[in-house]
């Protein structure tokens, strides 16, 4: 960790949680939360460095923990807010493997929707698991809403409002998701070929063409179009499998699967 004045590394506690840089004299204001990743003096140098983040911190990159004090430094955000926050985007990041630069990515919307006071009447942990699939989405991640609710403490329609506001009320840029993407995702869970991740896609694209799958979430589409293709191409994969990888129920596979072979079989979808 460094300053974020002058860039010196050598920081001694100055109390209350507070850092003084020995260099530049500015004092870095991490508030109470801060106090454990005080400076001690080490043992081999006898100069001051920063301790290690207690356990109950999630370990995370010097990079996020940079940020959270360049946060807390600029914009007077409450340390343990962030620090909330990163425990609930870490929690997840970790079960669903996500990037590093996806958790960052979140943890500075974290930051960004603290400075404009949109985390104020909302719970913490709810904020982080919506901006988390905000930073998914931003990064053009195939993962869906329903597989980030699997995992959180929220429900699904309770995480898609939350969602849909913060992006509102932080003016996000995000594109809507399409089927084709998580065809690749889901085929290799299921350790299908090319062939028919291939056949998969041909079969989408004739659907939409026939203006099959509007209203349709782009993840059950492409659960239901790659349950088709299987059958077609001689790797079957029960409705089960499917339904596990796509994120979606046995019923929904079904359902969108005889919708779209009643398309194929009234001609809509021929090559």
């Amino acid at each position: 960790m460094k300053c974020p004045g002058c860039g010196g590394r050598e920081l001694e506690a100055d109390g209350d949680g507070l850092l003084r840089c020995t260099a530049c004299g500015e004092i870095i204001d991490g508030g109470p939360e801060w106090g454990s990743f005080a400076a001690v003096p080490t043992k081999a140098t006898g100069k001051e460095a920063v301790a290690s983040p207690p356990d109950n911190v999630p370990a995370t990159s010097e990079h996020l923990l940079q940020q959270w004090q360049e946060a807390v430094r600029l914009h007077g955000t409450p340390g343990r807010t962030l620090l909330v926050a990163s425990q609930e985007i870490e929690r997840l990041a970790d079960v669903m493997q996500l990037p590093l630069h996806v958790r960052e990515g979140a943890l500075e919307l974290v930051s960004k929707a603290l400075r404009r006071k949109l985390v104020r009447g909302r719970q913490t942990e709810s904020v982080a698991t919506a901006l988390l699939y905000a930073s998914v989405r931003l990064e053009k991640m195939p993962l869906t809403l329903d597989e980030i609710a699997a995992e959180s403490r929220l429900g699904r329609l309770e995480l898609g409002r939350l969602y849909r506001g913060l992006v509102r009320e932080l003016q996000l840029e995000i594109e809507p998701q399409v089927a084709t993407d998580f065809l690749q995702r889901f085929a290799r869970k299921l350790m299908l070929s090319d062939k028919t991740v291939v056949h998969a896609r041909q079969l989408l694209r004739r659907a939409t063409e026939a203006g099959y799958g509007q209203g349709l979430g782009p993840g059950t589409l492409a659960g239901a179009t790659l349950y088709l293709a299987c059958r077609e191409t001689g790797e079957p994969r029960s409705q089960k499998q499917v339904a596990g990888v796509a994120g979606i129920t046995e019923i929904t596979v079904r359902t969108r699967y005889q919708e779209l072979a009643r398309l194929a079989s009234d001609g809509g979808l021929e090559f």
